[in-house]
């Protein structure tokens, strides 16, 4: 296979030689191979002018939530109790567009009318996004961008400390946030001084009728209490605002330096306050650059519909959407709860009203559906399945070995497409790892999916999968907007020597500084330029770059030996009966346990398979039951050995005993992140007691 990477200097002692993308090896670029942009004003115009009459994005408006309540069984301090749960499901309109002329003209006005509520601009005052993602989310940072106003980002999940640790250490003097989350703003507001302008989404309108006024209500009891402890708050709907800059347009044109902050971006950390990453307007430029170089033209067209659902307080839906604009597609915007039909009442589900061609998202979202389509499989007559199932080797036998005409089997899996739209030409992971197995089953019934790789502080640069060079099990090509090298880590056994150490990064997509935090930014950022990522990397024979470990999650086990519990869990999660779960390794012990939700459905038919229990014996167990069961959690046991072992798992990577919860992981109980990266210390305090006596009964 041809080399993708080329060497660029010379090794240096505990160091494999630095590389870069073969097509950069004189220079990484700084922005798209077409653009003279300098910042973020001058892109939007360069976007804006080449895709004038193009829709350039979309979205539903909600039309009424409903709700159903249902009792189920739950052990409460050992005890069974019966307690009341809440289904939600939302009614969404058809999706509505506006084009790039009505972009570039409402970004312009929003920019007035930030100016004309009272922020001062160019690097003065600092807007805060405390939202969810939607076109007027990034309607306000391309806003902003345009009047070099620094965005401040937060995720809507990030928790009241972090969320006032991030508008008190920044200053901030606006907020725009969604109507929903008012109320969430009262506390953090108390501390947070500097802020005098609260954005709020929608208007709020007495005439809200949704979830019987609840709305409304809230809204307006949110409000009252905001104006209650800070008084000198002033309020602006997202339309009073827009309204305002029509009515007092710019006074002069605002031209923002290359290396002027763009957005102060806030992780969600999980120990301590989260750390604010300065990124500035060359940053996201040489970003997309990079993108760019990897995912050009000729992969995505302006015809196509790209689907935005991944939270925009993460570095890579920013990116993404940024990319997004430059290749002059459509963005779709889209809720995580209603990409699919589960969660929707009297409409279409996102995915089928849009109608994706392109789509990236995270591997808990690809695992989810890999095990819905699994589902779906299991469910057919016998005879269905084994053609499905033969139709499914076929085709990754003629994929493996790249002969023609692997398209001939797609007839077979077009429900399963039909599912995400039927449309989807490319997709992508990224976030976190995703397993092999995963990668290759969502290739195979619905699109390639490309893999990369990247970091807050990278500008989510560092690989992606280019559509010409696609493979499996890498981490993909450098993108054109970084070198690269790795570096020895003695402790785990990774030496440069023998390709394989921490990667470390440079390029003008790399990020110089954590704010106002001079500690941490010594000890990520060298002093000769080079961004320590903290991730173990291998060079593989072509100089594609594949992500093997994470030295933060390295487990030093009792025998002395590290595994890589990212790693596990990439792999396990792959399992039928998993719907999410987290690996722990005591030190004291020599391997690790994992603490599962299980798929109720593919639990139950893991059981009946095992002989544990009858279909009829399981009609009367709720999965609280189940959970309690040691027999049970045994049987999940060894069907993750299973797993394991069929992925080339060693010995000391194979589970030793399983935690069974039945409680969900989500990002507003604060057990994951917006990102869907597990919160491992307080996952592990929720069921201490029960993982202490797995590892004593295994």
């Amino acid at each position: 296979m041809a080399p993708v990477t080329v060497a660029v200097g010379e090794a240096k002692a505990g160091e494999t030689a630095p590389r870069r993308k073969l097509a950069q090896k004189d220079g990484a670029v700084e922005r798209p191979y077409d653009s003279k942009a300098t910042n973020l004003v001058e892109f939007l115009d360069e976007v804006v002018h080449r895709n004038s009459s193009r829709p350039a994005m979309g979205w539903r408006d909600l039309l009424e939530v409903h709700t159903e309540t249902k009792k189920v069984t739950k052990f409460v301090d050992g005890k069974e109790t019966k307690v009341d749960k809440d289904w939600t499901f939302y009614e969404y309109s058809k999706y509505n567009y506006i084009t790039y002329k009505q972009l570039g003209e409402t970004v312009r006005h929003i920019a007035a009318g930030l100016v004309a509520a009272g922020l001062e601009p160019n690097q003065k005052d600092k807007l805060h996004l405390f939202a969810g993602t939607s076109k007027k989310w990034l309607q306000s940072f391309l806003a902003a961008s345009h009047i070099s106003l620094p965005v401040v980002t937060a995720y809507d999940t990030l928790g009241e400390s972090g969320l006032t640790h991030s508008l008190v250490q920044t200053e901030s003097n606006a907020v725009f946030t969604d109507n929903t989350l008012l109320s969430q703003l009262i506390r953090p507001l108390q501390k947070a001084t500097s802020v005098k302008y609260i954005i709020h989404s929608e208007p709020i309108d007495e005439g809200d009728k949704r979830l019987g006024g609840k709305f409304y209500k809230d809204a307006v009891a949110a409000k009252e209490k905001l104006l209650e402890v800070r008084p000198d708050l002033k309020f602006f709907s997202f339309d009073e605002i827009i309204e305002l800059g029509k009515e007092t347009p710019l006074s002069s044109k605002i031209s923002p330096k290359s290396d002027d902050t763009a957005c102060i971006m806030y992780t969600s950390g999980s120990t301590g306050d989260p750390k604010g990453v300065v990124i500035t307007h060359a940053n996201i430029i040489a970003a997309v650059g990079g993108v760019s170089s990897n995912v050009g033209r000729k992969d995505v067209k302006p015809h196509d519909r790209i689907i935005a659902f991944l939270p925009l307080a993460h570095i890579f839906e920013l990116v993404f959407e940024f990319s997004a604009l430059w290749w002059g597609g459509t963005l779709g915007y889209a809720n995580v709860k209603t990409l699919t039909e589960a969660s929707c009442k009297n409409c279409q589900s996102d995915l089928q009203e849009f109608k994706p061609t392109i789509m990236v998202g995270v591997a808990a979202v690809w695992e989810s559906v890999r095990k819905g389509v699994l589902a779906k499989v299991r469910a057919l007559p016998a005879l269905t399945q084994k053609i499905f199932w033969a139709a499914y080797k076929a085709k990754t036998t003629f994929s493996s070995y790249h002969i023609p005409g692997a398209s001939i089997f797609d007839i077979i899996f077009k429900k399963i497409k039909a599912a995400t739209g039927g449309e989807l030409r490319i997709i992508m992971n990224g976030g976190s790892p995703i397993s092999k197995d995963t990668q290759v089953f969502i290739s195979t019934l619905i699109a390639p999916m490309l893999i990369g790789y990247g970091l807050t502080e990278t500008c989510a640069q560092t690989t992606i999968c280019e559509v010409d060079h696609f493979e499996y099990d890498v981490a993909g090509t450098l993108t054109g907007a970084v070198t690269a090298k790795l570096v020895d880590v003695a402790d785990a056994g990774y030496y440069a020597k023998h390709n394989q150490g921490e990667i470390l990064l440079s390029g003008k997509s790399i990020v110089k500084e954590y704010y106002k935090n001079e500690k941490e930014t010594a000890e990520a950022f060298t002093e000769d330029g080079w961004f320590r990522t903290g991730d173990i990397g291998e060079w593989t024979a072509n100089g594609n770059l594949r992500v093997i470990d994470r030295k933060k999650n390295l487990v030093k086990t009792l025998n002395g030996e590290y595994i890589a519990l990212e790693k596990l869990e990439s792999v396990y999660r792959s399992n039928p009966v998993v719907l999410n779960l987290c690996a722990y390794a005591d030190q004291s012990k020599v391997k690790p346990i994992a603490i599962v939700l299980p798929n109720e459905q593919a639990l139950k038919s893991l059981l009946i398979d095992e002989r544990i229990y009858s279909k009829d014996e399981l009609s009367s167990k709720e999965l609280s039951h189940l959970c309690e069961e040691k027999k049970v959690a045994d049987a999940v046991q060894k069907s993750l050995a299973a797993t394991g072992k069929s992925q080339g798992l060693k010995g000391i990577e194979i589970i030793q005993a399983v935690v069974l919860l039945d409680d969900e992981w989500t990002p507003q109980n604060g057990f994951v992140t917006s990102a869907q990266k597990l919160q491992r210390k307080k996952i592990l305090e929720s069921c201490k007691e029960k993982v202490e006596a797995a590892y004593d009964r295994s």
